[in-house]
């Protein structure tokens, strides 16, 4: 099992309980903030980010964090200063 941290940002159209629905379905969760979810899921964090994308629009970020592993997956988000302070 795999401890991933996911959050998101839905921008306009804001349909939560699809995605909060999606996310529950990934393993056992846990809401930690108002768009951060703990997932112990079976999943690589690049699986959960695909799997996730199909409830988001284009417009939306959302970024998985894989704890066990040291990885993380994102789309839509502005994640470059952080993929240069990673590790």
């Amino acid at each position: 099992m795999i401890n991933m941290i996911i959050s998101y940002d839905l921008r306009n159209k804001r349909d939560y309980k699809t995605l909060i629905d999606a996310i529950q379905s990934l393993g056992s969760s846990s809401k930690v903030l108002e768009s951060l979810w703990y997932v112990r899921t079976t999943y690589s964090a690049v699986q959960c980010r695909d799997y996730l994308k199909k409830y988001i629009d284009k417009d939306d970020g959302i970024a998985v964090f894989d704890c066990s592993n040291n990885t993380w997956a994102t789309y839509g988000a502005n994640a470059d200063k952080m993929k240069s302070l990673w590790n």
